[in-house]
């Protein structure tokens, strides 16, 4: 019987560590990743959630699932941030199959194991949405799936919001006069923006505003902040009324502001969200 020399044995055990670090790279970064096409209901509640509590979350880098019996483990347990100053260890999972609404299926995705909610059983981040176009239509309150090819006809009215990061959707807002940068698209933030104290006073200065304490829900706990309604506020230069700031150091722009439009068409191939109402001129 022959056996392999010390050299073999660590070129052997090196090739085999460099492949498992390119399949979890690929995995981590979506490229396995399938999604068929489908049209998904919405439930009720103010962000993308479905009727089998699975939110499509831009605003999540990576996704969760709550229970961790449909997939394997393939790292050891990761270090993760909920966004609000929050950190878990959690182990990450891999799976072949996740199934959305009974409608829309999700091929070969990795994701973490370990959140509790009540409310939502999984969180499809952007390692997953990144690699697909979405079309919200309001009026149905559903989320139609769809390839990179697909674009529907879009008007010349409609609101264009552009982003370079692929899995980081930040984009840069004109609030009347004030330019901010570096605001996350959050599908999974129910309000409408939240930003700094340091704009929210530069706005205060020329609108009337009402101010509430509110609690919202991060990942891993609950987070308390002050929440200002502005009777009316300029963004990008069109007028919005009763818009809902959070005053906090992330900025967000959440599912509440999208809401109001009849459709949003999420154009993940060219980097762009695109929003419109039914009556906007063609």
């Amino acid at each position: 019987m022959k056996y392999m020399n010390f050299k073999n044995v660590v070129i052997f055990i090196l090739s085999l560590t460099t492949v498992w670090i390119v399949v979890v790279f690929f995995c981590y970064k979506g490229y396995f990743t399938n999604i068929e096409v489908g049209q998904i209901q919405l439930d009720d509640c103010p962000y993308f959630t479905t009727q089998d509590s699975v939110a499509f979350d831009t605003g999540a880098d990576f996704s969760y699932i709550s229970s961790n019996k449909i997939g394997f483990p393939f790292l050891s347990p990761v270090l993760v941030n909920d966004g609000e100053g929050n950190n878990k260890i959690l182990p990450m999972y891999f799976t072949q199959y996740f199934e959305v609404n009974d409608k829309v299926k999700i091929k070969n995705f990795a994701y973490f194991s370990g959140f509790k909610s009540n409310r939502i059983k999984a969180i499809i981040g952007m390692n997953v949405l990144s690699k697909l176009n979405m079309l919200f239509l309001s009026t149905q309150n559903t989320l139609d799936i769809k390839s990179f090819d697909f674009k529907p006809q879009i008007p010349s009215s409609a609101t264009i919001l552009q982003y370079k990061d692929r899995i980081s959707p930040k984009v840069t807002l004109r609030l009347d006069n004030v330019v901010i940068d570096d605001i996350l698209i959050d599908t999974g933030f129910d309000g409408d923006l939240a930003i700094d104290e340091h704009y929210i006073e530069k706005l205060k200065s020329n609108h009337s505003c009402d101010s509430m304490i509110s609690t919202f829900l991060t990942l891993f706990d609950t987070h308390t902040v002050k929440n200002i309604t502005f009777s009316e506020l300029y963004i990008n230069e069109r007028l919005y009324k009763n818009i809902q700031v959070l005053q906090q150091k992330k900025r967000l722009l959440g599912s509440k502001f999208l809401k109001r439009f009849d459709k949003v068409f999420w154009d993940s191939k060219n980097l762009t969200v695109y929003m419109w109402n039914e009556n906007d001129e063609y």
